[in-house]
């Protein structure tokens, strides 16, 4: 008789004690109950079953058009994930909705290409993803008097080009705090990337984004850390740049570093 789930794969876990699942979380709406299956010695794949009235190839494509639904499975997924990173040496995120077709299927094949994964469990080790955004806020920058009032198109031209140069200058100068915050912060991680950032149009907001950082922290150096972005935090408020930490996160930005 075929099968009615599908295998619900949400991360690898590297324990030194038996792991246990008893205090999960529930995972993404219509799986059933989260449990280990170990893979190697102290390496556990956390999963669930799925079943095909959920998670079928049609059924899910279906959902995925649901916003709502796809945004309650993100955060389910992630907060399985999240609860077996007090009792891991290690935590390797899976990627939502990754199924396969039975236990022993996923079994096989994560032991398949296991030498990957054995690497990236050694990176991630004891180490934790932390989030870092460096904001300017126009609003909260000290007063800009370069706009002087102008009585010649001579005046309009010369106020033009301090203007350009102000803003030149300034651009410059975001740049240079941006470097100098991860330049600060760097030492005190094992890795860091940094995301590619989008610029809204001017007229839509006067805060603008410099830096969206992740960095993979040792968890011995969590509390430097934090006080590391307090620090800087503190020398560049008054210029109006805000500094948001976030954390500690699964290692999802450093999963495919192997």
């Amino acid at each position: 008789m075929p099968s009615t789930n599908a295998t619900y794969v949400y991360c690898i876990v590297s324990s030194r004690q038996p792991l246990s699942t008893t205090r999960t979380p529930a995972g993404p709406p219509g799986t059933r109950e989260v449990r280990a299956l170990e893979v190697r010695p102290k390496r556990y794949a956390v999963i669930s079953d799925a079943p095909l009235d959920h998670f079928g190839e049609r059924s899910l494509a279906n959902h995925l058009s649901d916003l709502d639904w796809v945004s309650r499975a993100a955060v389910a997924h992630e907060a399985v994930i999240a609860s077996f990173m007090p009792q891991s040496d290690a935590v390797v995120p899976m990627k939502l909705f990754t199924l396969f077709t039975n236990d022993a299927r996923a079994l096989e094949e994560l032991r398949a290409g296991w030498t990957r994964v054995e690497r990236v469990i050694r990176r991630l080790a004891k180490r934790d993803e932390w989030g870092v955004r460096l904001v300017f806020d126009e609003s909260r920058a000290p007063a800009d008097d370069s706009a002087a009032a102008v009585e010649s198109g001579r005046g309009y031209l010369l106020a033009k080009r301090r203007q350009q140069a102000t803003a030149a200058a300034r651009t410059a100068n975001m740049r240079k705090i941006a470097g100098d915050v991860v330049k600060a912060l760097r030492p005190l991680a094992s890795d860091t990337r940094q995301r590619t950032i989008t610029a809204p149009p001017e007229t839509e907001s006067r805060s603008r984004m410099l830096l969206d950082a992740a960095f993979l922290v040792p968890r011995g150096k969590a509390a430097r850390f934090r006080a590391a972005v307090a620090r800087q935090a503190r020398k560049i408020t008054p210029a109006g740049f805000a500094l948001q930490v976030t954390g500690p996160w699964p290692p999802y930005s450093f999963v495919d570093r192997a």
